[in-house]
């Protein structure tokens, strides 16, 4: 028997609809429920008749989503709307990184992480933290000084998302982006 592809219903505001098909699995798995946006149907409206009986938990309930996208199209459509200023999301990420390097091994580092973000299709991730960590700075905000995986890539460290120099300490970018 051949699985059904699962859908995600989207409202206009990208956000992920749930299903009472949807809902009845996310309860028999025993996961959370609260926050979410629940298409209203009438298995649903039965639901939501003995909710206070059965749960503690808050669940928005919505009218019919606007589309219906596969998982990666709704994916594709989140990755493609970022959120933050526009003049960070041209940035040229690449040429940001290599003009704050001061030898030709930390111009080999930033091409070598480079590369492994762009196959991963993360650099608007990186355009994101270059506008958090000038927005952090602004504001007079602290953030840690590093931790976890993340103190192996140089390019972070560049961004200044942490203050260990992987290059200084001879970290492997690999331990990060596995």
């Amino acid at each position: 028997m051949e699985a059904k592809e699962s859908r995600v219903k989207i409202n206009k505001y990208g956000q992920a609809i749930l299903s009472s098909d949807n809902l009845r699995n996310l309860l028999l798995q025993g996961k959370s429920i609260s926050h979410l946006n629940i298409v209203r149907d009438d298995e649903i409206v039965l639901f939501q008749a003995h909710q206070s009986e059965l749960l503690s938990e808050t669940i928005t309930f919505l009218d019919e989503p606007e589309e219906v996208l596969s998982f990666d199209e709704f994916h594709e459509k989140c990755a493609e709307e970022w959120i933050f200023p526009a003049i960070y999301q041209q940035i040229d990420v690449k040429t940001w990184l290599l003009d704050k390097c001061k030898t030709q091994q930390e111009v080999d580092r930033v091409g070598e992480e480079y590369k492994l973000f762009e196959e991963r299709n993360l650099i608007m991730l990186l355009r994101l933290f270059i506008f958090l960590v000038n927005y952090m700075r602004e504001n007079k905000l602290m953030w840690g000084v590093g931790r976890g995986s993340a103190v192996s890539s140089f390019c972070l460290y560049l961004i200044g998302i942490h203050r260990v120099d992987s290059l200084k300490y001879n970290l492997n970018i690999k331990d990060f982006l596995k």
